[in-house]
């Protein structure tokens, strides 16, 4: 409707301009036409232009008339007239094309340009919105026309989709409980026969056997809950989080495995917190310091930096262990993944192959990135750059809340 009333506009105008155009030209034309042809006296008089065309007495009515006699002369005149108006009609038209050119160029840029504002809206907002911020609508503003029912759309998929994901989470909490539970009661149970000696001795290896199974299968739970929870819940309230305090207690419950392996850890921090998912982001960090400590070599090197930036803080770990092939690097961080090499089979402490499926997951929450790259001499560097939360500006699309 807006383009039909823009073109209807610009018509009228347009045939208003040319009317009062060629009246213009006729006013001028009969103003400096033919006035007289025939005077008092009887001589042909004729002016054009306001110029005498035939001096008075210099013909005679009607002997010395020119070709034609008098109808001639209107016969003339009316060519004379028709000529002069079309030449002023067309110059008037080119000057009026000219100008409505121009016109036409400058109201196509700003229609165009209103409407493709609104579908980069559209796609900036829908950028913006993750699995993690099913909650965020577009609520696009404007006429009632093709673009705003695209909008609309977007809306009902991302309600049905915001749907599916609470359903989603609602079943994680609740497969959370139930597995936990008897999981945990069944190593209780082997524990504390072994522990009070009541545990036949033709029967320990079975049952301390049971207990490692028992205890892995926990443990697998645990880190498979993790990344369910990373995948789908909602970013907790943003606080200031104490990377160094963080490192430090990941660092402390690793002390023994640090000792007996006689790994050399390097830590330099910044001071300044990050404001982020505090619960997140210690995972995030324990993780990685885990991976590293593990996935070594004897009197191997773990580096840990933090380093802050304007919008945010970069965390590098980096650490001596088994070559790694450069083209398995991408498939580390899919769940279950163990790579190509030894680095994650090593018999002391085998991984699960979910910790950096984990840690990918908690960086993408935060809209940041995480970078995996395999060191020459062998071992890996983790960076990940963690976008503050208190320094990202208000979204300009709005939050609907579920009905």
């Amino acid at each position: 409707m807006t383009f039909t009333a823009a073109f209807l506009t610009a018509g009228i105008v347009l045939l208003a301009v040319v009317y009062i155009a060629v009246a213009h030209l006729f006013d001028t034309a009969q103003h400096g036409g033919v006035n007289e042809f025939i005077g008092t006296d009887g001589t042909v008089v004729a002016w054009q232009s306001g110029d005498p065309l035939l001096e008075p007495g210099s013909v005679t009515y009607p002997g010395e008339l020119p070709t034609g006699g008098i109808q001639g002369v209107i016969d003339r005149t009316q060519v004379t007239l028709r000529d002069d108006i079309l030449a002023g009609l067309v110059w008037w038209c080119l000057g009026i094309l000219a100008v409505f050119a121009v016109f036409a160029a400058f109201a196509a840029s700003r229609l165009s340009r209103a409407a493709l504002a609104r579908i980069a809206d559209i796609t900036s907002s829908a950028r913006s919105i993750t699995q993690h911020q099913l909650d965020a609508r577009l609520n696009l503003p404007g006429p009632t026309d093709e673009i705003k029912e695209l909008g609309d759309t977007i809306d009902q998929m991302l309600d049905r989709l915001e749907d599916s994901f609470a359903r989603q989470r609602e079943f994680i909490a609740n497969a959370s409980h139930e597995l936990r539970t008897p999981v945990a009661t069944a190593r209780t149970a082997l524990e504390i026969p072994l522990e009070q000696g009541r545990v036949p001795t033709q029967l320990e290896p079975a049952v301390t056997r049971a207990l490692t199974a028992t205890k892995r299968s926990e443990t697998i739970l645990n880190a498979l809950l993790d990344l369910a929870r990373a995948e789908t819940s909602r970013l907790g309230k943003p606080e200031p989080v104490d990377l160094a305090a963080a490192i430090r207690e990941a660092l402390t419950d690793l002390d023994g495995l640090i000792v007996t392996r006689g790994l050399d850890i390097t830590v330099e921090t910044t001071d300044r917190p990050l404001t982020a998912d505090k619960t997140l982001i210690e995972q995030f960090l324990r993780n990685a310091i885990i991976n590293a400590v593990r996935h070594n070599i004897d009197k191997g090197q773990v580096s840990i930096r933090t380093l802050a930036h304007a919008d945010g803080i970069d965390i590098t770990i980096s650490n001596t262990g088994e070559p790694v092939d450069p083209d398995t690097i991408d498939d580390l961080t899919a769940p279950f993944n163990h790579g190509r090499t030894t680095r994650l089979a090593q018999d002391q402490n085998p991984g699960y192959g979910l910790g950096l499926a984990i840690m990918k997951r908690i960086i993408e929450r935060h809209n940041g990135t995480l970078t995996i790259t395999a060191r020459e001499n062998g071992g890996l560097v983790v960076h990940a750059h963690v976008p503050d939360l208190a320094c990202q500006p208000r979204r300009d699309w709005s939050r609907r809340s579920r009905a």
